[in-house]
């Protein structure tokens, strides 16, 4: 078992808080020149009366002026270390960190929605799948709007693509990467133009391959009251490699000078494999049960193609309307080998079609008011089935190769206002009424879910302490909601890979698992105050506090039960509606040039930016014993820390430096009376330099997870049963040569 991981002192955690917080309340105002990147403007509804500036506003700007609170990253900010996918991005960014395999805002990874274009994202979309070059700018909202989707407990991140450009662009990218035996490519290309002035059209295209590696170790023992104690040691490699391509192609069309269609498609095609080989077996204790070896390959496929109109009327009016067809498919084999020879054999293959409608008209009402009102629809099918035999034998003769399907509806009106109170208040309300419609099938039999009815009310104030807002606080109140996954409620079993005969019993780790159709929607209330201090040079420092109660939360819960699909009592998890939790945090930040924000350590024209955050989170779930029973994957706190230097002199052209780290101490969480896991610290050095050749072409060299820390993790079932692994993951290596037009 890992030994617990050494958690800070109450002095080192002061001296962290003590560093960030000074940035936030004690450094003096320092006239800096700007060294914000500068953006357009976001297509917020927010009309106001205001007059043109040829200079584009700044993220930091742009951030200041929202009313709710909300985190902005242009092109500059996104494409700064040259990262191959849009996931090493956002592990940067203050505030998110990774769960499991997606990003999480303040720990809460199933709570954190994305968004692509402002839309859900399509299902099992991977955002390392998504370059970075693609991207035009990434919106980071910790308190829910009522104009965009009100499930988002956690927050939501919303990637915005690349539209058409104003005049010419010309780009070309390629990388090439080590991690493991043989390097990875890449290929970036970016065409877009302008047609007779109304029509522009953006063509990108990204061509994408991984080669990974991870050496692990797992350790499991079981303990039956009937029988000894059985422990078990298994040392295999694992080596996750796949290709893919994502192309986006926009077509604007300006039809006056008030209102404008702008079509996009999206499209994300490749085929992955992973392999799990066993290079050692050792028997401690008992008769342990290990892993077989697998060989598992698929292929997947989304398609999404989205129109939007707006109409601008007089500057005081806008009507906005779209509506996205959304198509994917995945295909699986997985290959389970024991002593040399195939065993288990599993053909799976799934189909998501969705649709989604929506509209808004906004209206500047008395020069201070800002009312929306509008709508969204959207239907989303999961169908999909599989099959698999042992040693050719149909192991579930039943639900082999036979359809399941789940469908969620989903219907919802919304108004909201945005109301100019004076020059240093600024208020928001809106109120968002949603039905929630389930419906699952298995075996030719419907289940239907009681329907939900959310209603969720959202407040914000902003209020500026000068005129000139570098002193503001804000508060969010607000009320939102997480629905079910299809896949969660599917009532079709699904048989553990280490006990597949039917006769006998399995171990509480080593579960069934099977879906649940009457789960209903997880609620949340929600409290944000935070203090934002601006400063002139660009830099920013910030301090939030937040409180989220979640009401009907869904759970994993594994019990012994008597089932029909095997002859002996089995260990089955499913998701239930468990019980409520609370969870709380404090989160620091800040960002700017190192003479802004620490100016008695660094003189005003060090060519350096500073990106800090700290993070402390707390969480108790009701209905679970303490202590440590936190939301699953909240960490109790996290830091990051980046630099960006300009390196002038050595060459014609500046050098761009920089690197961040990340760190996450080792936890534990009780998840229910029996189950637990226990995670070990972890910690992630990224490193960059990016050399210009010429005007033109630049060359950058990336190292990623630079003296990597073990993955260590412990999963346990009150004293029957807990497993013990370790991963060793390797340092990734690329060089980009990128050329522009």
């Amino acid at each position: 078992m890992p030994k617990s991981s050494r958690h800070p002192s109450l002095s080192e955690l002061r001296t962290i808080v003590f560093a960030v917080v000074s940035a936030v309340a004690c450094i003096p105002v320092a006239a800096q020149t700007n060294n914000e990147t500068p953006t357009e403007t976001p297509n917020a509804q927010r009309l106001e009366r205001v007059e043109l500036s040829a200079r584009p506003q700044t993220t930091v700007e742009l951030r200041r002026q929202s009313t709710a609170a909300k985190q902005i990253f242009d092109e500059a900010d996104i494409q700064k270390f040259g990262d191959v996918s849009v996931g090493d991005v956002l592990k940067r960014l203050p505030g998110v960190s990774l769960s499991g395999s997606g990003p999480a805002l303040r720990g809460l990874g199933s709570y954190t929605k994305i968004l692509l274009n402002g839309e859900p994202a399509p299902p099992n979309f991977d955002l390392n799948n998504l370059n970075p070059s693609q991207v035009l700018r990434i919106e980071v909202a910790r308190a829910a709007t009522a104009d965009q989707t009100a499930e988002a407990i956690g927050g939501t991140i919303n990637i915005i693509l690349k539209e058409p450009p104003r005049s010419r662009t010309l780009e070309a990218q390629a990388r090439v990467s080590y991690q493991h035996d043989n390097p990875a490519a890449g290929l970036n290309l970016t065409w877009g133009e302008r047609i007779q002035g109304s029509t522009a059209f953006n063509l990108p295209f990204s061509y994408f391959e991984w080669n990974n590696f991870n050496a692990v170790q797992t350790t499991t023992t079981v303990r039956n009251p009937s029988t000894p104690v059985a422990i078990g040691t298994r040392v295999s490699e694992q080596h996750p490699h796949g290709r893919g391509y994502n192309f986006s192609p926009t077509l604007n069309w300006k039809i006056n000078e008030a209102s404008s269609l702008n079509t996009q498609a999206f499209i994300n095609q490749g085929r992955w494999h992973w392999s799990d080989t066993g290079i050692e077996r050792r028997v401690i204790a008992g008769q342990p049960v290990f892993s077989d070896d697998f060989v598992n390959f698929g292929n997947w496929f989304n398609a999404r193609l989205g129109t939007t109109y707006s109409n601008n009327f007089d500057g005081d009016q806008r009507l906005e309307l779209k509506a996205n067809v959304q198509y994917n498919a995945n295909d699986y084999t997985a290959r389970a080998f024991r002593n040399g020879a195939e065993r288990r054999l599993t053909l799976g293959e799934s189909k998501n079609p969705s649709f989604t409608q929506s509209g808004q008209y906004s209206r500047l009402v008395a020069d201070s008011h800002t009312v929306t009102a509008g709508w969204n629809f959207e239907w989303r099918d999961w169908i999909g089935r599989s099959r698999t035999t042992e040693l050719g034998v149909p192991l579930l003769p039943i639900f082999e190769g036979q359809d399941v399907e789940a469908r969620v509806a989903r219907y919802a009106l919304f108004v909201q206002d945005e109301w100019d109170v004076s020059k240093r208040l600024s208020a928001y309300a809106g109120l968002r009424a949603e039905r929630i419609e389930t419906t699952s099938k298995t075996l030719g039999e419907s289940s239907n879910a009681k329907p939900a009815n959310v209603v969720t009310p959202m407040f914000h104030l902003k209020y500026k302490l000068d005129e000139k807002g570098e002193h503001l606080f804000r508060s969010s109140l607000t009320s939102t909601f997480k629905a079910p996954e299809p896949m969660q409620l599917l009532a079709r079993p699904q048989v553990s890979a280490l006990y597949t005969d039917l006769t006998k019993p399995n171990d509480a780790l080593s579960s069934d698992r099977i879906g649940n159709p009457l789960l209903k929607p997880e609620l949340a209330t929600g409290f944000d105050l935070a203090y934002e201090r601006y400063f002139p040079g660009g830099g920013v420092a910030s301090a939030t506090v937040f409180y989220r109660h979640v009401q009907d939360l869904i759970r994993n819960r594994t019990t012994l039960e008597t089932v029909s699909w095997a002859t002996a009592p089995r260990y089955v998890s499913r998701p239930v509606n468990f019980d409520s939790a609370d969870t709380f945090g404090l989160e620091l930040e800040a960002r700017g040039r190192a003479g802004t924000l620490l100016p008695f350590a660094f003189d005003p024209k060090t060519p350096l930016d500073v990106r800090a955050s700290v993070n402390f989170y707390e969480s108790r779930v009701k209905g679970v014993p303490g202590p440590d029973n936190r939301l699953d994957r909240q960490q109790p706190w996290s830091g990051t820390l980046g630099l960006d230097y300009v390196l002038s002199g050595v060459i014609p052209a500046p050098i761009r430096l920089g690197g961040s780290v990340s760190f996450t101490p080792g936890y534990r969480t009780q998840q229910t009376t029996e189950q637990s896991i226990e995670f070990a610290r972890s910690r992630t050095i990224d490193l960059y330099a990016n050399v210009p050749i010429s005007p033109k072409i630049s060359v950058r060299f990336i190292a990623n997870n630079v003296a990597p820390f073990a993955s260590e993790n412990t999963t346990a079932y009150a004293n029957q049963s807990a497993t013990y692994t370790v991963s060793k993951p390797r340092t990734w290596y690329g060089i980009v040569l990128s050329v522009k037009g």
